[in-house]
């Protein structure tokens, strides 16, 4: 979009308006000023003035007034509108250069559009001007709906409309007959015609190619096909395979096997008598290291050596002879002997049991 040719109001707004600013290094800063909001149009309604812009909120809550940019007050760039004449381009000092009256403006731009008949044509949506002089061309009027994206709007010339009456634009009851602009539908009908034309051209080059292209693809199918039924026959060649019934192995005669009663009773070598008399003959052992034990060099036991009496030491001149320790009588027995009498009670009772159960074990084999 440049500026110098016929503008559309809605290119326009939503565009974002900024200020150059030079930084000492000589680049061009810009600050984002806010929005274009929306289009004034001179008291008589025929030419473009300027635009109001929608500076941002403070703190994103304190709402601030839109301010006015002359038409002539701005340039394009890439990122929207250049403010260019920040001085005498906005407000009092732009409506006091351009000489207009500022409470007589009209704001066309969302406004129902009428004929002076009375008959609804829609609301005004859209406004071609001269970028330089504002003069309007044509405003669109539509209903903002689907079937206006899809066929257009009616495109009334600047000539028809009578003014502004009550809320409406008055235009000419001819208006009402306009043909529609045309939207996407009319596009794409076009589009459609050239793509047939061009269909035409080059539907003998491609028929062709195409050819060619079916008979490979064809070939190429047809291997593909051929692989797959080799592959499912395959596959049930092997399901058969294994669901076939496998054979089995003749059955044989189980060989004769005959079990025989032992020829003679099971005897131990040793008599019941004899394993008895054993048990009570068995040695054991005292644990060594224990005190007043005997040791494994054949030391007498504690026994013999309470009985056995101990040398008397000669009296001293002068001094009576000490009393002897009356000796610890001999039937007691010790440590020893009784650990040694329990494991023979102990080993005799399992000889017994053991032959308890020969006995039985004999009484049953007969």
């Amino acid at each position: 979009m440049e500026v110098g040719s016929m503008l559309r109001v809605a290119d326009v707004v939503g565009l974002k308006v900024f200020k150059g600013k030079k930084t000492r290094k000589g680049e061009e800063k810009y600050s984002k000023l806010g929005k274009v909001h929306m289009a004034v149009f001179s008291p008589d309604g025929m030419s473009v003035v300027g635009f109001t812009v929608k500076r941002p909120d403070i703190a994103g809550m304190v709402k601030r007034p839109d301010f006015f940019m002359a038409r002539d007050a701005f340039g394009v760039i890439e990122k929207g509108l250049l403010l260019t004449n920040e001085r005498d381009g906005v407000d009092d000092r732009a409506r006091e250069r351009l000489g207009i009256d500022w409470d007589a403006c009209i704001m066309w731009t969302g406004m129902d559009a009428r004929t002076s008949d009375g008959r609804d044509l829609g609301y005004v949506n859209d406004a071609v001007f001269d970028a330089h002089a504002g003069k309007v061309q044509r405003f669109c009027v539509g209903d903002g709906s689907v079937a206006q994206s899809l066929v257009g709007s009616l495109e009334i010339p600047a000539d028809m409309v009578r003014g502004y009456s009550k809320g409406y634009m008055i235009v000419d009851p001819e208006a009402a007959n306009l043909k529609l602009s045309g939207g996407a539908a009319a596009v794409a009908g076009e589009g459609y015609a050239k793509a047939k034309v061009a269909g035409k051209k080059t539907a003998k080059k491609a028929g062709a190619a195409a050819s060619v292209a079916v008979d490979k693809g064809s070939f190429a199918l047809g291997r593909a096909l051929g692989k797959a039924k080799r592959a499912i026959d395959d596959a049930r060649a092997d399901a058969a395979q294994e669901e076939a019934p496998q054979e089995q192995l003749p059955a044989r005669q189980a060989a004769d096997v005959s079990v025989a009663a032992p020829s003679a009773p099971a005897s131990l070598r040793m008599s019941q008598d004899e394993r008895e008399q054993r048990a009570d003959h068995v040695k054991t052992y005292a644990p060594a290291g224990e005190k007043g034990t005997a040791s494994a060099a054949g030391a007498p036991s504690a026994a013999e050596a309470a009985t056995k009496p101990r040398p008397a030491r000669p009296a001293a001149a002068g001094k009576p002879a000490a009393k002897k320790a009356p000796a610890k009588p001999a039937n007691k027995k010790s440590t020893s002997d009784a650990a040694a009498h329990a494991v023979g009670k102990e080993l005799g009772k399992m000889g017994s049991m053991f032959g308890s159960f020969m006995d039985e074990y004999k009484k049953a084999s007969k």
